[in-house]
């Protein structure tokens, strides 16, 4: 049996299913078997009358023995014909058996990759772009397949890579309809992931023994290299497990090795706080790769040109582009855009849009648990004059701030269920002894959907009902527990310095204060504060107080924190909470008189109240989620650019909290939102992971997959290659041919060689 599978094999044939052809082998051996014992069935009598017969049919026993062993042979190739047709026999391409009666089999797996960067503009005959080619590629591989013997399936490997068919069918027009219905893509290569789903595909694929996949990119750094190197390394060694050699995996490389881009990368403001009373400035990172033309850069607001921008240069390797001084003063939310205006041949990632929230005041809520009305002696009033300075009576403007915070003050007492937190961007307590459950809850809802909580400790506060109501397992509005306060008296100490030094590394709230020596934050006194054991890993110290024997001259302070912190900052859900250990006014330290005391609240309040714009600026491929604090008069709309109508729709979370969420958006640009009594822009960016548009040479793209057996082609259809790969000929249905005629003939012979008696 092995014998006969190796002579098979090197005439060019193999078997999809070869056990049938074994079994037919074995059933060879009945129709013999028959005729062996239909001759011992017999016993041999010798009587009178059959000698006269005998001697008449030893005249004609060569022509007997003739038709029996033809028909016994009919038989045995009839059986043997069948096993060979039911195990559908392969022939090679060269094989003229196959050429003239033979059709191709196997499974063809198509990947074509959609993202965006293959939308460059290579201007081919009849194909613009780099993905018009792939699709004219991929069909033109489709045709040349033979309808009812050769499968196909298709996928996409832009992110989330997906099977267009994701079931192997035989019928090649839908394959053709399958690869026109594929989309131009704005999300980045996902071929890790869609060469892992071809591996699947193939592995449930058992009874078809001939693979063979064709991937048709652009061969670009950004689809090849970076954070997902490693995973289409071993995506492309399981494929290679399950496709095998060179001559069943192909990869068609579009890309141009001259190939450049030029692409606004980023786009944000300088700072976190926008507001009408001061001007504001943005940047944007733009960057080149390869070698192309120069380019300039255009600044818009609400879609008009702004004045701004500059030239950039061919291969930049980052530039950073500064829209400085610019006033916007009306409230709420604008569009800033940055566009590259000049010859670059991949144009959609030239423009990037940011929706900036732009505030007229920013609300501020003061909790003072001793409010006075004595002038500056209760802690709320220190607070509400350090966030808004008032001018003095000799400008001619009254009392009036300049400052954008607008902060309210109340009394303990007045916080409860009346008070709508949601109207303020952040809530102070100052001083503030005792805390009910349901205000915890209050602020807990408060912080978690973006709000900033500032704690500041005073001689009023209770450590142990601080404790019990904001250090919960589902709150965390502490770092971390009050163990005890602590006096400089108690512990021998004239008082506590905080662990500042100018010239150290500093963390962002201090940036300011960076080279400042005399800015008071080196010299200001503590004589009380809380003692706090941080157990919050996301709590950020921002001072310290200095070790027991230390001071600002000590050398290496700022590398030594003690176990007490002074300041921190902890993030619980989308919102911020900021922790004092000491008080907000003179009671408990000579900070609130020190030069740097009103810079630093407002430093804090500025990098942790967020500007509420985030949810407004998407990338490609994220939905859009509308804040449940948005306060909807109606269900809300979402339209594109063209006006054309987004879906939207409502979700109830855990919490049991409803919100309207969009489908994913896939197209980039500004959408409108409309809640009923308000427009709001959305500004929908490309990935930054696809931008590098500079092909690999193909030694790279081999080491990228893992150093595979594979064949590499150009960007054009090589009938050559094609007849490679397709190197299986069916001849199942040829011999099934080959079996109704032999047993018509078998029938045929049986009739003709059979002897009847005639009544």
């Amino acid at each position: 049996m092995g014998f006969m599978f190796e002579n098979i094999r090197l005439l060019g044939a193999g078997f999809i299913t070869p056990w049938f052809f074994a079994a037919g082998a074995v059933a060879t051996a009945i129709p013999i078997i028959i005729h062996l014992l239909n001759r011992r069935r017999f016993k041999v009598v010798q009587w009178a009358a059959m000698v006269f017969l005998l001697q008449a049919m030893r005249k004609n026993r060569r022509r007997l023995k003739f038709e029996q062993w033809l028909l016994l042979a009919t038989r045995c190739a009839l059986v043997v014909l069948l096993g060979i047709a039911l195990a559908r026999p392969l022939g090679c391409e060269n094989n003229s058996l196959a050429a003239l009666a033979g059709q191709r089999n196997g499974l063809h797996v198509f990947v074509i990759d959609n993202s965006y960067s293959m939308a460059y503009e290579a201007d081919r005959p009849g194909a613009k772009t780099h993905f018009d080619q792939a699709k004219l590629l991929a069909k033109a591989m489709v045709d040349r397949l033979v309808r009812g013997g050769e499968s196909v399936v298709i996928l996409s490997a832009a992110r989330p890579a997906t099977a267009i068919i994701a079931k192997p069918t035989y019928s090649l027009d839908a394959c053709r309809a399958a690869i026109d219905s594929i989309e131009q893509s704005y999300s980045g290569t996902d071929l890790a992931t869609a060469l892992g789903k071809v591996t699947e595909i193939a592995r449930d694929e058992v009874k078809q023994p001939n693979k063979f996949l064709y991937v048709i990119s652009d061969g670009t750094r950004s689809a090849f290299e970076g954070s997902q190197a490693e995973s289409i390394k071993g995506a492309a060694r399981a494929v290679q497990n399950v496709f095998g050699d060179a001559d069943h995996i192909h990869l068609f490389n579009l890309g141009r090795p001259d190939q450049w881009n030029q692409v606004v990368l980023d786009l944000k403001p300088v700072g976190n706080l926008l507001t009408t009373k001061f001007s504001a400035d943005f940047s944007s990172t733009v960057r080149g790769y390869g070698n192309g033309s120069e380019a300039r850069l255009k600044w818009q607001i609400d879609e008009k040109d702004t004045a701004g921008g500059g030239s950039i240069k061919a291969g930049d390797s980052g530039a950073l582009m500064l829209l400085v001084n610019k006033p916007i003063t009306v409230g709420g939310p604008h569009v800033i855009t940055a566009n590259v205006i000049g010859e670059d041949p991949l144009k959609i990632d030239n423009s990037r849009s940011r929706v900036v929230n732009v505030a007229s005041e920013i609300k501020l809520l003061i909790v003072d648990g001793e409010r006075s009305s004595q002038g500056l002696s209760g802690s709320g009033a220190f607070l509400e004059l350090a966030l808004a300075p008032m001018k003095s009576a000799a400008e001619g403007t009254g009392t009036k701030s300049d400052s954008p915070m607008s902060p309210r003050v109340i009394g303990d007492q007045d916080l409860g269920d009346k008070e709508v937190l949601g109207q303020y961007r952040a809530v102070i307590l100052t001083n503030v002894g005792h805390i009910a459950e349901n205000v915890a809850g209050q602020l807990q809802t408060f912080v978690e959907q973006g709000g900033v909580l500032m704690l500041f400790m005073g001689p009023k506060v209770d450590g142990d009902d601080y404790n019990r109501t904001l250090l919960t397992d589902k709150r965390h509005l502490l770092p971390g527990k009050l163990v005890e306060k602590i006096s400089a008296g108690n512990v021998g100490k004239d008082a506590f310095l905080f662990d500042f030094k100018p010239e150290g590394d500093l963390p962002p709230y201090l940036n300011v204060f960076k080279g400042e020596a005399n800015s008071g934050l080196g010299t200001a006194r503590v004589f009380q504060y809380w003692r706090l054991n941080v157990t919050d890993p996301s709590a950020e110290r921002v001072l310290n107080y200095l070790p027991a024997g230390q001071s600002t001259a000590s050398p290496a302070t700022n590398n030594k924190p003690s176990t007490d912190p002074a300041i921190t900052v902890h993030t619980v859900g989308k919102g911020r909470v900021i922790f004092f250990s000491t008080t907000a006014n003179a009671d408990w330290t000579t900070f609130p008189a020190k030069p740097a005391y009103v810079t630093l609240v407002h430093e804090l309040l500025n990098g942790t109240i967020t500007p509420g714009d985030a949810w407004m600026n998407l990338t490609v491929g994220e939905s859009l989620e509308v804040p449940s604090t948005l306060g909807l008069s109606a269900a809300p709309t979402l339209s594109d650019s063209s006006k054309k109508e987004i879906p939207v729709f409502a979700v109830t979370n855990p919490e049991g909290q409803t919100f309207y969420r969009s489908k994913p958006l896939v197209i980039p640009g500004i959408y409108h939102l409309s809640t009923g009594n308000a427009v709001f822009p959305i500004a929908v960016n490309l990935t930054e992971d696809e931008a590098d548009v500079r092909t690999l040479p193909e030694g790279a793209i081999r080491k990228s997959l893992g150093d595979i057996a594979i064949t590499l082609h150009g960007d054009q259809f090589v009938q050559e290659s094609a007849a490679q790969v397709n190197s299986g000929r069916d001849l199942g249905w040829s011999v099934m041919l080959a079996v109704l005629l032999l047993a018509a003939f078998e029938c045929f012979v049986a009739m003709r060689f059979g002897h009847y008696a005639k009544r």
